[in-house]
């Protein structure tokens, strides 16, 4: 990859990193008497033209929705190679999918579920999965849900439609990876596959999946084996497992492996896995150009936003600030 061509968009990645929301920024909202409070405190933030479009505080959703959409439209626009947007976008395609697959299952309509942006054809893609027929050859979406639609009518096991179309998605990523032969972006591909792989593990001890089913719901391609994960899958992982310990993260989720132990819960394991990734795109920061910086963006973006609806999902239900600051994940300015 020619990385002068980030020259003029990496100078405009930090311009807009100036706008994103600070720990001082987010302590505000934190300590705000309630919702309508903390969205009033948004009025002076980049969220201002979305959440003056709401109806009811209570709608504060659609606006985080539709500040995430604008901003990856934004960057799509601007970059000079839309792959490093897909490293981070296509989950949001993948996620299409799934619903369009469970829509198709249950009757329902779950069209408040969808994520509509950039190229993906969601009208396109429903009416071939109700019809059952291919209308266009332009991407595989229709054989990836076609496939799990038919895979679900054998088994009948809901949970496979998430791991089937995950796996597709990771080997996309993978693909992606390979292409960019970047670094940066490989070591967070192989982060992101362990992360996700330990939380199969945990997942499944605890439903008390057998051996079969974990060994489909496993990703290649991270750095922890396939063979390692399950040689421990019928043994208690805990903060020191060997599993894990020679990983960059292990000091990182072993409170995570800890706190699930004991609670069952995987927040914190989840909160501690966005802290890495935190730290991780700070690194961009010593950089003067690159694609790197462009992801860092779109990541640090996406994690402003969850912090957001923690905060706005605690204050519509009357929690505490010190209940949210547990939840928070790191600022990355």
């Amino acid at each position: 990859m020619d990385r002068d061509r980030f020259i003029q968009l990496s100078a405009t990645i930090r311009v807009l990193e100036k706008k994103l929301l600070t720990k001082a920024d987010l302590d505000r909202l934190v300590e705000s008497r309630d919702l309508d409070e903390a969205l009033r405190l948004l009025g002076d933030t980049v969220y201002q033209r979305e959440i003056a479009k709401l109806e009811r505080p209570q709608d504060y959703e659609i606006a985080l929705k539709h500040e995430k959409l604008r901003f990856l439209e934004e960057i799509i626009g601007y970059t000079p190679d839309r792959r490093i947007v897909d490293l981070v976008a296509l989950k949001y395609y993948y996620h299409n999918i799934k619903v369009i697959v469970k829509e198709e299952i249950t009757g329902d309509d779950l069209s408040s579920l969808y994520i509509e942006f950039g190229d993906f054809n969601l009208a396109r893609l429903r009416e071939e999965i109700a019809t059952g027929k291919q209308i266009s050859q332009v991407d595989n979406y229709f054989e990836v849900a076609h496939a799990t639609y038919e895979s679900y009518k054998e088994t009948h096991d809901a949970q496979l439609i998430d791991i089937e179309i995950d796996k597709i998605y990771f080997n996309k990523l993978k693909k992606l990876s390979q292409d960019l032969k970047l670094d940066f972006v490989t070591e967070y591909i192989e982060d992101l596959v362990d992360f996700s792989n330990i939380k199969t593990v945990l997942r499944c001890q605890k439903q008390g999946r057998d051996i079969e089913f974990f060994k489909k719901a496993i990703i290649d391609g991270g750095n922890i084996p396939k063979e390692k994960l399950a040689e421990y899958f019928n043994q208690k992982i805990d903060g020191n497992s060997n599993l894990f310990k020679t990983t960059k993260f292990y000091k990182t989720i072993k409170p995570g492996i800890e706190y699930f132990n004991e609670t069952g819960s995987l927040a914190k394991y989840e909160k501690l896995r966005d802290n890495y990734f935190i730290d991780r795109i700070k690194e961009t920061k010593k950089l003067t150009y690159g694609p790197e910086i462009v992801m860092a963006y779109i990541i640090a973006k996406e994690i402003e936003v969850k912090n957001l609806r923690i905060i706005l999902v605690s204050k519509l239900n009357g929690l505490s600030s010190s209940f949210i600051r547990e939840r928070l994940r790191d600022s990355y300015v």
